[in-house]
Order: structure tokens, then C-alpha cells, then sequence
């Protein structure tokens, strides 16, 4: 045979066997909402005979004309080959894709499995009837061994791009770490004694973040002059005046939608309030903490920051690397956004930027029936390392299955978050920037006083400090924001 007529029939092979797979390419090669969805629109608009004629008898006719029409090279490797190289090329772009694009794996098996394999089986099927040539013994041995030998590489090239995702995806659906649900925050806590404040009339408006929700939420439904009994009270979800918008609650603050707002504030949001005439006063009210937990069965008792910084930024995946087993580390993060993300961001990382996520695969989203890849919730397996604010860990953990590790040699106790001691300690703060009316001033001065302090204890946080109480002078505002940093 010439080598011009071998080397037609494998560019005709080639190509023919190229086609079957085309309607993955949208999933496989871009990860573009508009395409994805014109591929479908596509075959929706197609009418039973037309999928029919797509997916079933244009393969058959294909494999059958390509076996009726083709002169073949004189070995066994030579015919096949170009019929193996489509889909092992499709699967080496299946495994790349997995790597850098956030493309499900149930997704993308539905499409190999109902449009790859079916087609390209049936285009095989017919070239295999149509050409029934028999070779010798020893010539397919040696073919089959050569095609065997490719398709192993690309298996393997596969398998390494198939293993870097499944390192750090998680599959089995879990609960969220959601300490409370915004629609179901039954039981607030109320005063121990009917409280000495009561505003019928502007009551402030209050919105903050989720870890400060319990706290706020009590004080206003404490004050309220609505004299409900606690049964009443406990039925009640949600304070009326009372929201949970996190970044959103910053910026009403500064729009003036509301007169506080309760949580950690950065340097950069009070600078921006500045920046905008405003003038920011921020009390701490409670002290929060970023703490880091293992299994409660680990070795390591503590870590620094140096050490945390290093595992959050890629540099150390071991934990032989910061003084445990020779074990990996699976360093679990949040969402981006999510206030123990930004606490990570802001004491740890320190302005560098976090080595990408685990993640999970969840067929449980409420807003969509399809299977959705987000950040994996925290997972207590061996070698787990998870971290968030210290009165979400009751929460989260009630069994009391995880332990605290040391920072810096400093437990995360009340002790070392009263003086300080602690180095990821922040504080929970109320903040205002505009002056206040007679009923907001009113209830500043009650939620800083002993009545105040003593409704944030038995909210389950602890109470900052006698000497940070009260007043509302500038300078003090100066040290709360540095204590905020």
C-alpha cells in the first residue's frame, strides 16, 4: 500500500471517528452559559427523527461506508489506531477541563455516557460488520498490544488530571456549616429581669453579620415595648427591626438605612465611611476569636502563624511539615465572602492569597435540581484542619468532637481573649456613623451598660470588657478600630 493512500485513509478515519463526540465540545472546551445553552436549545429543537438520525443512524452509515471505502494499511495498528485516537483525545480534554473549570463531574459523565460512548460504539459496531477481514494471529496480537500501549498512556494522563480533582473534592452531600437557619431563629434569649428600657415608638433598626445575629437580635426584642410574654416571644423568628445582610448590612449603614450595625469591621470599611464625611464610631461589645480546630483524636495541639499562614497559602500540605504525622492536610476553607473567610483574609493571610479550596460536589442546592460544585463544608476525617469564629464552634460541634488548637502557644480561652494574649482575637462591635436620635442614643447606652452586658452573656458571648464600656468619644474609637485590625 503507498504511503499517500495510508496515510488518506487515516486522515478520513481520523476525522469521520472525530465527529461523534462534537456535541461534548461546548462542556469540554469552554465554560460558557450562552454555548452550553445553545447546545442544548439545539437538540431540544430537533424532532424525534432528527435525534434519531443524529445519534443512531449517522454513526451506523459513517462506520459502514468508512469500512466499505477505505483501503486498508496492511497492518492491524495502522487500521486501528486512527479509530482510537478520538476518544482517547476527548478524554484527555475531559481531564484537563475537570482541572481548571468548575464543570460537575455528574454532568460531565451524563454527557460521555449519552453522547460519547453511545455514538462512537455504534460507529465502531458498523465498521467492525462491515469489515470482517481476518488477520493473522501474530499480526492482531502485535496490533492489539501497540493500540493497548496508547491507550494506556492516555489513561494515564487522564488519571493524573482526574486524580489532582479528586484530591480535593468531596462527594458525599453534607450539611452546611450554618450555625442557624435566617428563617428559623427561634429561642432568642431574653433578659434575666424585665429590662429598664422599653421604646414603643424608633426603635433603631439594627443589621450586622451572621455570627453577631443571636446578640442583636436579643437586645432588640429585649427593648421592644411590645409587652409580649416569652412564649410569645420565643414564637417570634425575627425581630421586625431586625436584619442579617452582612456586607449588604455595611452598606446600608452608610446609606443611612439603618443606626447600627453589629460585627468585626475592617480598617478599609471604616476608611471608607471617612472618605465619604461620615464619621465612624465603633464599640466592641463582645470578644470574638478566629480559632483553628482538628479532630479531636490528632496529635497537634497548636500551630503559629507562620504555620497557618503556610498551609493557607499552599506552601506546607503535610502535617509532618508543621510538626505532626506524615499525613496530608485537607485545609478546609468558606466561601468567598463569608465572614470566617474574611476573618481568615484579614489575621492570617494578611493581604496573600489562599490556595484554591476543597471542594464537594452536592446534589442538594435548593435553587437548582442538577448537581452544584461549591467549597467544601468541613469534613472531621483524619488530617482535617477547619477554622471559624469561636461561638459558632457550640454550633457547629455540639458533640464536642473537634479541639481548638493553640495559636502561637496561646489557647483560644475567655481568659486569653480578655487580655489579649490570644493572637487572632477581634472584637464583635455596634458602629454607627451618624448622630444618633433619642431612642438609638437610649439603647446604645443600655446594650453598653450591666443590663446590656448581662443579655450578651446569656446570648453565649462574652462581654468585652468593663473598661471599654460606655462613652462615645473619638479617641476611644481610635483604639476599638486598632483592636478591630
Amino acid at each position: 500500500m503507498r504511503t499517500g493512500e495510508k496515510l488518506r485513509y487515516m486522515g478520513t478515519a481520523f476525522a469521520v471517528s472525530f465527529l461523534f463526540p462534537l456535541p461534548l465540545l461546548p462542556y469540554l472546551l469552554m465554560d460558557n452559559d450562552l454555548m452550553i445553552g445553545l447546545a442544548r436549545l439545539a437538540f431540544s429543537l430537533l424532532t424525534v427523527p432528527g435525534v434519531l438520525a443524529l445519534c443512531v443512524i449517522l454513526p451506523l452509515v459513517c462506520g459502514w461506508l468508512l469500512a466499505a471505502r477505505a483501503h486498508f494499511p496492511p497492518t492491524f495498528a495502522a487500521k486501528f489506531l486512527p479509530l482510537l485516537l478520538p476518544p482517547c483525545i476527548y478524554l484527555f480534554l475531559l481531564g484537563r477541563h475537570l482541572r481548571v473549570l468548575p464543570t460537575t463531574f455528574a454532568d460531565l459523565a451524563d454527557g460521555v455516557r449519552f453522547l460519547l460512548l453511545p455514538q462512537y460504539a455504534l460507529f465502531f459496531l458498523a465498521f467492525l460488520v462491515r469489515n470482517r477481514k481476518r488477520e493473522t494471529t501474530r499480526d492482531r496480537r502485535r496490533g492489539l498490544a501497540c493500540l493497548l500501549l496508547t491507550a494506556a498512556v492516555c489513561c494515564a494522563v487522564v488519571g493524573v488530571d482526574l486524580y489532582a480533582v479528586l484530591r480535593v473534592t468531596f462527594f458525599d452531600d453534607a450539611q452546611r456549616m450554618r450555625p442557624y437557619s435566617l428563617d428559623d431563629l427561634t429561642g432568642i434569649v431574653l433578659p434575666a429581669a424585665p429590662p429598664s428600657l422599653r421604646l414603643e415608638q424608633n426603635q433603631p433598626r439594627l443589621d450586622g453579620t451572621l455570627a453577631a445575629l443571636p446578640l442583636y437580635a436579643a437586645a432588640s426584642w429585649a427593648v421592644d415595648g411590645e409587652h409580649l410574654s416569652s412564649a410569645e416571644r420565643r414564637e417570634r423568628r425575627m425581630p421586625p427591626l431586625v436584619a442579617c445582610n452582612g456586607l449588604h448590612g455595611w452598606e446600608r449603614l452608610t446609606a443611612g438605612e439603618i443606626a447600627f450595625f453589629f460585627g468585626p469591621p475592617s480598617q478599609r470599611q471604616l476608611d471608607e465611611l471617612r472618605a465619604r464625611g461620615l464619621t465612624p464610631d465603633v464599640r466592641p461589645v463582645a470578644h470574638e476569636a478566629l480559632v483553628f480546630f482538628v479532630r479531636e483524636d490528632d496529635p497537634v495541639t497548636g500551630l503559629s502563624s507562620e504555620q497557618l499562614r503556610r498551609i493557607y497559602t499552599g506552601e506546607a500540605d503535610n502535617w509532618k511539615e508543621v510538626g505532626g504525622r506524615d499525613q496530608r492536610i485537607f485545609p478546609f476553607q468558606h466561601e468567598e465572602g463569608d465572614e470566617n473567610q474574611r476573618a481568615l483574609e484579614q489575621l492570617v493571610l494578611r493581604g496573600e492569597e489562599a490556595t484554591p479550596p476543597l471542594w464537594e460536589e452536592s446534589r442538594l442546592d435548593p435553587c437548582d435540581s442538577g448537581p452544584v460544585r461549591r467549597v467544601a463544608a468541613y469534613r472531621n476525617r483524619p488530617g482535617a484542619l477547619g477554622f471559624g469564629l469561636r461561638s459558632y464552634l457550640d454550633k457547629w460541634f455540639p458533640d464536642g468532637d473537634v479541639r481548638p488548637l493553640a495559636v502561637d502557644g496561646v489557647p483560644p480561652t475567655d481568659a486569653t481573649l480578655r487580655d489579649g494574649s490570644y493572637p487572632l482575637a477581634l472584637p464583635l462591635c455596634m458602629i454607627s456613623c451618624r448622630p444618633l436620635d433619642a431612642e438609638s442614643r437610649a439603647f446604645w447606652d443600655w446594650l453598653l451598660g450591666p443590663e446590656g452586658r448581662d443579655l450578651i452573656r446569656r446570648a453565649g458571648y462574652l462581654p468585652w470588657d468593663e473598661e471599654y464600656g460606655g462613652g462615645s468619644d473619638d479617641t476611644r474609637e481610635g483604639k476599638d478600630t486598632e483592636d478591630a485590625r
